[in-house]
């Protein structure tokens, strides 16, 4: 066999190692084994099983929303992972969902407004048993729009 046969049937069979990307839409998240399936928005093949991560573990996690638009690169013709996100669901890292539940954290905020100005009351109840005299002033309650970051998405957690 000559070498330039040689050379142009290695081109053929040769796996991609130069590394590629295709712009594509989200169809489905499977957080489990933390892959999706993309659909490529230039009509190419479905992708299936692509890693939400380049190597699966509890590192730095972007989960995409369904229907979201992301950015497949390829490792080999039979590996991909999402190299950009254009919609996040949720933040993991190292396991854990960094997700900022705003309302959650306002009601557990004013929850603890509530109980502070209720041992308030009891300690202006014991200064009054005493003999002495103090009336304690109503606490503020929080708002999110107190402490919310604007320039940060926020969700419930849905």
């Amino acid at each position: 066999m000559s070498k330039e046969l040689r050379d142009a049937l290695k081109s053929l069979t040769k796996p991609n190692n130069d590394g590629y990307s295709k712009v594509c839409t989200v169809d489905s998240v499977d957080l489990v084994n933390r892959t999706c399936y993309c659909i490529p928005v230039n009509e190419d093949a479905d992708i299936p099983e692509v890693r939400l991560m380049a190597n699966i573990d509890n590192g730095f996690l972007l989960i995409p929303e369904v229907d979201s638009i992301v950015v497949v690169s390829f490792l080999s013709d039979s590996s991909a992972y999402v190299s950009l996100v254009s919609k996040v669901s949720e933040v993991h890292l190292n396991g854990t969902n960094w997700l900022i539940k705003i309302d959650a954290q306002t009601a557990k905020l004013n929850q603890l407004v509530a109980e502070l100005q209720a041992q308030l009351v009891l300690i202006a109840s014991g200064i009054t048993t005493a003999g002495g005299s103090y009336t304690p002033a109503a606490l503020s309650t929080f708002n999110k729009t107190d402490y919310e970051n604007t320039t940060i998405l926020t969700g419930d957690g849905s």
